[in-house]
């Protein structure tokens, strides 16, 4: 009996380098008259557990850094302050820090979405017509671009057409940016009628 264990110790460990924990582990789990190959799963098993471990741990210990990396920067640019109290440490926005929220925010609002969206085909022909007054000209033209990549074609300035079906999240994006009123979207189902899509 101690032989055998000895042997499937040996056997299991060969030529590289095992922890002993996890011998002991694959041991105790597997019972002492497991084969060889139980024993090796079971050790395999113990490495594959540890080394998700360590890699969640060294996520958690860079996202720790980047966290305080980032405090050290918003301090040192004046944009947050830290107070001490009941042995916790708060954080608080200095004036520039509000100022800076506001701009950022009012930057992000005013920021177009990406231009590319999914393309799939269609059988039926889509027209999309558009009437976006000359003050969203940031806004015409981004719409112009996104129908020209999703596969469009232009019939006039503000009329394009294509097979193209139209992505969720285009519609989405053209509700945020409060176009929606101004585009409307026709799909040919038949010869010679016309459907309203939205």
């Amino acid at each position: 009996m101690k032989g055998e264990i000895t042997l499937k110790i040996l056997e299991v460990i060969g030529d590289t380098v095992v922890n002993a924990a996890d011998v002991f582990s694959a041991i105790s789990n597997s019972g002492y008259g497991a084969s060889h190959g139980k024993m090796q799963r079971e050790i395999s098993k113990r490495q594959a557990e540890r080394s998700s471990k360590a890699v969640e741990n060294r996520i958690k210990a860079e996202n720790k850094q980047k966290y305080y990396n980032l405090v050290f920067y918003l301090k040192k640019h004046g944009l947050i302050k830290e107070k001490s109290g009941l042995n916790k440490k708060f954080l608080f926005l200095t004036q520039k820090g509000k100022d800076k929220l506001c701009f950022l925010k009012q930057k992000n609002e005013n920021r177009l979405p990406e231009v590319s969206y999914e393309k799939e085909t269609d059988n039926k022909f889509t027209i999309i017509v558009f009437d976006i007054p000359e003050k969203e000209r940031r806004k015409r033209d981004w719409l112009r671009l996104v129908l020209s990549n999703l596969g469009f074609s232009m019939i006039q300035k503000s009329v394009w057409m294509g097979k193209v079906k139209i992505p969720k999240n285009f519609i989405d994006d053209l509700l945020r940016l409060k176009l929606i009123d101004c585009v409307e979207i026709f799909e040919i189902s038949k010869a010679g009628s016309l459907e309203k899509v939205i």
